[in-house]
């Protein structure tokens, strides 16, 4: 063959590769650019695909292949997958911290920013709207997901906060898309619409204790004991599993001091009152998001104090903040103990080989 007509059987082959890109019918792309935590441009394609098999679309430069939406919690009606998968994902570039959020134990908040909008919190199981983007003791209202942030779709901002729950305490802010750092991806054929929403996210973000009246009924009929959560997080100065116990101020301050370590401006540590008990449980250090750990029931019984504990870690998949975590939860129960067992839901103890821990 000559090499006029190898040549020219190359330029066929890239004109019919190129004209290949024609995309679905009435194509639409919305973008996420997220930011603080977890650093990734989540990408939804909408379109038809009439009755072809598949379709091929130019996304940042990159050929991608179009076909029908595959089962994943990110994938949305009328949306098709890329490349065999629900979205289409590129790392974003690193941001400076946006957004400086607490929370106490009635449910207030403070709040701190750089730049941004609408604040959204989430515990970890439901998600709240700050009402105000900054300012001191912010009170909030209960919301589903990330409504109502940037641009994104209800079905967008439901699935995308379902994505981020169950990753412990973390707060969520809405950024001027024009002033990030990542330019808007480029789509050819262009598309009939384009909706591009970015957001900082800021994982850990603590409770911190309201003082509160000592309860005066330690025991409940059956053994229950009342427990107060005083404080969490996401970011304690321990790397592995532990359970404190303390019944003295000092050993109190020595809790916060694991609890907090990691952090700046540190609140101030609860005064520990009459005969109470505080106990602090560290999951210990964890390789991303979406581990936490709490009390659910307390119990006592010939001066044995059990606690019993939910950890909770990340699905196969599941988006969670690119970042080490040390989660750790600290409650105060009424009454003084000869020793504190913490359990899991099956009764199992919560550290291998923990045994109770000898209170101080």
């Amino acid at each position: 063959m000559n090499k006029t007509l190898t040549a020219a059987l190359i330029l066929s082959a890239g004109l019919l590769a190129g004209c290949s890109m024609n995309g679905p019918g009435n194509l639409k792309v919305h973008e996420v650019l997220l930011y603080g935590g977890t650093q990734e441009r989540i990408v939804w394609v909408y379109g038809d695909l009439g009755q072809r098999a598949q379709s091929s679309v130019k996304l940042g430069g990159a050929a991608v292949e179009l076909r029908p939406q595959v089962q994943d919690p990110l994938a949305l009606p009328g949306t098709l997958s890329v490349n065999g998968k629900a979205t289409y994902r590129l790392p974003t570039s690193p941001l400076s911290p946006k957004l400086s959020v607490t929370r106490d134990t009635r449910g207030l908040f403070n709040v701190a920013m750089n730049e941004g909008g609408t604040v959204y919190y989430t515990d970890g199981r439901s998600w709240v709207r700050l009402n105000a983007t900054a300012g001191s003791g912010v009170s909030a209202t209960p919301i589903s997901g990330l409504r109502g942030a940037g641009h994104l779709t209800d079905a967008e901002a439901d699935a995308l906060g379902a994505a981020l729950l169950n990753q412990g305490a973390l707060a969520v802010t809405v950024l001027d898309e024009g002033t990030v750092p990542d330019a808007p991806l480029t789509t050819e054929p262009a598309p009939s619409e384009s909706k591009r929403t970015a957001l900082y996210i800021l994982p850990g973000v603590p409770t911190l204790t309201v003082s509160t009246a000592p309860s005066t009924s330690p025991t409940t009929p059956g053994g229950h004991v009342n427990f107060t959560e005083l404080a969490s997080g996401n970011n304690a100065a321990v790397n592995t599993s532990a359970v404190q116990v303390a019944t003295t101020q000092a050993a109190v301050n020595a809790l916060y001091n694991l609890a907090y370590g990691r952090q700046t401006g540190r609140p101030d540590v609860p005064p520990l009152s009459g005969n109470d008990t505080v106990v602090g449980i560290f999951l210990g250090q964890r390789p991303t998001g979406g581990y936490s750990v709490r009390v659910t029931n307390a119990s006592a019984q010939g001066g044995v104090l059990t606690l019993t504990v939910a950890v909770t870690a990340p699905g196969p998949g599941t988006l969670t903040t690119q970042a080490l975590t040390s989660p750790w939860t600290i409650v105060r129960v009424p009454g003084t103990y000869r020793e504190v067992r913490v359990m899991d839901p099956q009764g199992r103890p919560f550290q291998e080989g923990l045994g109770g821990g000898q209170v101080r």
